[in-house]
């Protein structure tokens, strides 16, 4: 007969923070929304990120893509985010090879998202908040315009032209090729910035 110390530690928690609670909401409506619009490629990618968050909740966190943080040579780094935008700088828009990198840059992004974090120095618990706070706010609003101009030109076709997505916004500006340019170097840099995957080396 197990002993109770053996069965509690058995015992999976789950453990629905306010954070997890949130995310695993805005994803799920996200996952709704894309496949109600007729993105069913994106619809199906949120639903497969909602029920891993859920399943990994529900497991106590059990879920591990790496046992390890992931860091490499500052110069690997570069060689690969170089190659990378590079290809996405040349290649058509909305093509073959724009669309295989981006799943590429995606994939990579969410396993190394997903890998444990490095030891730090510990900052102070109110700019954890912050940080939350803002990136929550920002994302949050993007999601909305998008959303409710979505909308609004669904409903309303007739004047489509008066209700543009950001990415309708952000058209002109990649059409134009030193615009393209710019926007994908401050992209990667920006995603290298919040991974932070490099050695100092």
């Amino acid at each position: 007969m197990a002993s109770k110390a053996g069965l509690r530690g058995l015992t999976v928690t789950a453990r629905w923070t306010v954070s997890v609670t949130l995310w695993t909401i805005v994803l799920a409506i996200m996952s709704g929304f894309q496949l109600w619009r007729g993105a069913y490629v994106d619809g199906i990618l949120f639903t497969l990120v909602t029920l891993l968050l859920i399943v990994d909740t529900l497991t106590g966190r059990r879920i591990k893509l790496l046992r390890s943080p992931l860091v490499a040579p500052r110069w690997v780094i570069a060689v690969v985010v170089g190659v990378l935008g590079l290809i996405l700088m040349v290649a058509p828009r909305h093509g073959l090879i724009d669309l295989v990198t981006m799943v590429v840059i995606g994939v990579a992004v969410f396993i190394l998202g997903w890998a444990p974090a490095r030891e730090r120095t510990p900052l102070p618990r109110a700019a954890y908040r912050r940080s939350a706070i803002t990136w929550a706010v920002l994302g949050v609003a993007l999601c909305l315009w998008e959303a409710l101009m979505f909308i609004l030109a669904s409903v309303m076709p007739a004047q489509e032209s008066d209700f543009p997505t950001i990415s309708v916004l952000l058209d002109p500006f990649l059409e134009w090729l030193p615009g393209k340019i710019i926007f994908i170097g401050l992209w990667l840099i920006a995603g290298l910035a919040l991974l932070r995957v490099w050695t100092k080396r």
